[in-house]
């Protein structure tokens, strides 16, 4: 009842085998499609946040012995970075003042302690973390380059 007899196959599986091969592949280009056209439709939307956010985002700095708010795209290596409660550091640097300093690096490191940083003892402040403490603090930037992280 429809064996292969000898390994010669039937007349109908020889011309019907193709179609197969045909569904398969067909199936392959369009997941490779459909994923493609997803991956440019989030990449899309995150260049028009990442333009909306360097357009409308400011911090206060100090440039030159004067204290200015610029947007996030124009900070540049040098400059002394004022940031408070709940702000998402801009860039790399080093912490210059502040007291009882708490840095939630759980986007960057994935552990969820916040991390206590001094002056004397581990002052990296890293992009892309958040800030928990009272006060405001101060830090030099070491990077000036906006980096994803910043922007998620």
């Amino acid at each position: 009842c429809g064996k292969v007899a000898g390994g010669v196959e039937e007349e109908g599986d020889a011309e019907t085998g193709w179609i197969e091969g045909a569904a398969i592949l067909l199936s392959v280009v369009c997941v490779v499609l459909v994923t493609a056209f997803n991956d440019w439709s989030k990449e899309k939307q995150f260049r028009g946040l990442q333009s909306r956010i360097e357009q409308e985002q400011k911090f206060t700095i100090v440039r030159a012995g004067q204290v200015t708010q610029v947007k996030v795209s124009e900070i540049v290596v040098g400059d002394i970075a004022q940031v408070k409660y709940g702000d998402l550091l801009p860039a790399d640097g080093v912490l210059i003042q502040g007291n009882d300093l708490k840095i939630d690096e759980s986007s960057l490191t994935g552990e969820s302690d916040h991390v206590k940083k001094t002056i004397d003892k581990d002052p990296m402040l890293l992009s892309g973390a958040f800030l928990y403490t009272r006060f405001t603090a101060k830090f030099t930037l070491t990077c000036a380059v906006i980096t994803k992280q910043f922007l998620s």
